[in-house]
């Protein structure tokens, strides 16, 4: 995972495009995933702080501020039910540690502070595991430390830890020198990825045509049909955050269906879900849903 630019010092965050988009559920809501030109995975600061009930700004300023979340912070130009947008994103090996210091507020859901609650714990206990492994410590529990002198181990594991860092410092001197060379053989590897992408993204497509759940495309469209339906209900009743009017409707809609993701909607059943909402939408708010719908990944013209 590369670092990032620091934006906390003014450093421009360059904006990508996405080789691919699309909504996956987490915490019970649709969260918006891309994958980057280099494969890597990131998902959208926004929809998880809707998600979780907290605010977004104050986590940008986490993210933004702390040395090991900022390397995977990075900006894509993405679709959504607003046309083209710049959205920020985080990479999903980077979203591990940030839920680790996330707090829960009042808005937060009963069901996603339980799942939160019981996911920082296992991931704390993780990293104890990693830390004890890093160490030479037991690692079921500090209660298996015999000789308090064993704690040690520590400074001699991070003394060790100093000079790989400076032997990583020296390889990534001649990494770079290596890859000046390889500049050629990376695009022509990232064309021919992009290609086999959009191939297996048709191939899907034709798949889905006959029988199986809506693809990634539909639940992308209804992805935004549903988060445009969300926004006019704050704008009807503004006591209403956007995170509790995204969770109603999408709540509506699984409950229609019977569904526990939105992605595992039925194809045949996708024509009439559409209509579903656009109806449901017009009779709650009195918006009519006008938003053209994608047949496939187009770029941005």
């Amino acid at each position: 995972m590369a670092t990032s630019p620091d934006p906390s010092k003014g450093e421009d965050i360059p904006v990508q495009t996405p080789v691919e988009q699309t909504p996956v559920t987490l915490f019970g809501l649709p969260c918006l995933a891309v994958r980057a030109a280099d494969g890597s995975i990131y998902l959208a600061i926004r929809d998880l702080c809707l998600t979780l009930g907290i605010q977004l700004s104050p986590q940008l300023r986490r993210i933004r501020n702390h040395r090991q979340l900022r390397k995977g912070f990075a900006r894509f130009r993405v679709q959504t039910e607003g046309g083209w947008q710049n959205q920020d994103f985080l990479h999903l090996q980077v979203t591990a540690a940030w839920l680790m210091m996330v707090n829960a507020s009042s808005r937060t859901r009963p069901e996603v502070r339980t799942r939160l609650d019981y996911l920082q714990e296992h991931l704390i206990n993780e990293v104890y595991a990693a830390f004890a492994r890093l160490t030479g410590l037991p690692e079921s529990s500090s209660r298996a430390i015999e000789d308090l002198d064993d704690l040690a181990r520590i400074e001699s594991a991070l003394v060790a830890i100093d000079t790989l860092a400076e032997r990583q410092d020296k390889l990534e001197q001649s990494q770079e020198k290596l890859e000046d060379s390889q500049d050629r053989a990376r695009g022509a590897w990232r064309d021919i990825r992009t290609e086999l992408l959009e191939l297996a993204a048709r191939v899907r497509a034709l798949e889905h045509k006959a029988t199986g759940t809506i693809t990634k495309e539909q639940r992308g469209y209804i992805y935004q049909l549903v988060n445009r339906w969300a926004d006019a209900r704050v704008q009807r009743d503004p006591r209403l955050s956007v995170g509790a009017a995204r969770a109603a409707c999408f709540g509506i809609l699984k409950r229609k269906y019977s569904l526990s993701r939105y992605e595992d909607l039925p194809i045949g059943k996708y024509a009439e879900c559409v209509a579903y909402i656009k109806q449901a939408c017009y009779e709650s708010t009195g918006v009519e849903l006008d938003l053209p719908e994608q047949t496939e990944l187009d770029l941005e013209p």
